[in-house]
């Protein structure tokens, strides 16, 4: 698998909870879905994954979260004590929850499992672009974290779309300097013609070049070859990977990410490693 940001065997420090991956993407992106299937996958194979919720905007949660932000703060009450519309009220209580970042680990601390993931809140400004979301990410994550972005399926099947979520998902890595890994969501929504075409892209930047070409012209278009130009002269490569969470396909390679960032997950476990390319395959 090529991916650039994909280290294998990176060293992380020492913490008395497990390591965390924070599962990041645009809104409908999938997020939560995700960290659902990801957590009743994981159960099946005897792989303990704890799951929090950081999205005080959430109608209603799947997973079983560990830590669930809506019973520290809820958007309603924030909306009516500040006079606020949805977007400021998102904006205040991403701060508010990250002033409380301490208290937060402090309550997870001491969780045991062999990983933590944390769904985060639906607008990925709110979680990437505010020094106090960075300060939680790195309270949270105490030097043994990484990020799943996730790629929507509808915006990826067009160049100039495919284009902007690299950038997106380059730019958060560098606001959060976090190991990454990249995931076309809801795959399975695609139509074989189309997946292959948005997989070829992530993998072959000459195609997606090739592509930008054809597409209708004008400034966009030329914006979206100039920033895909900077980011081959970089040597980044998306190298975009598969994922349906109703179908279960490509969670296994978030948990081989996983294990490739924090090693030794679930490695004493028999037979662990044969399931996983049972599941993969």
């Amino acid at each position: 698998m090529n991916h650039s940001r994909w280290p294998p065997n990176v060293s992380v420090g020492d913490s008395s909870t497990p390591p965390v991956l924070f599962v990041v993407g645009t809104a409908g992106a999938g997020k939560s879905t995700l960290v659902t299937a990801f957590q009743r996958w994981t159960r099946f194979l005897e792989v303990e994954c704890l799951t929090i919720n950081l999205d005080p905007g959430a109608e209603r949660v799947h997973y079983d979260p560990e830590f669930d932000v809506r019973d520290l703060i809820s958007l309603h009450e924030v909306m009516d004590e500040y006079d606020l519309g949805p977007n400021g009220a998102q904006i205040l209580a991403a701060d508010l929850v990250a002033a409380q970042s301490y208290d937060i680990q402090e309550e997870l601390a001491g969780l045991s499992g062999d990983l933590l993931v944390i769904d985060t809140p639906g607008q990925v400004e709110l979680f990437a672009f505010r020094e106090a979301s960075t300060h939680m990410v790195e309270v949270l994550g105490q030097g043994q974290a990484a990020l799943i972005f996730l790629f929507d399926p509808m915006l990826s099947q067009s160049p100039s779309g495919f284009v902007s979520q690299m950038l997106l998902s380059n730019i958060v890595h560098f606001r959060l300097g976090l190991p990454t890994a990249n995931f076309l969501s809801k795959a399975d929504l695609l139509t074989p013609e189309d997946l292959d075409r948005v997989l070829g892209w992530g993998e072959d930047l000459d195609q997606l070049e090739s592509a930008l070409f054809e597409e209708a012209g004008g400034q966009r278009t030329e914006f979206a070859i100039g920033q895909l130009r900077m980011m081959k002269n970089s040597q980044i490569q998306p190298g975009l990977i598969p994922l349906s969470s109703e179908q279960e396909e490509g969670l296994a390679d978030i948990l081989s990410f996983a294990q490739s960032i924090f090693g030794g997950m679930a490695d004493t476990r028999d037979g662990f490693a044969g399931d996983i390319e049972g599941e993969r395959n």
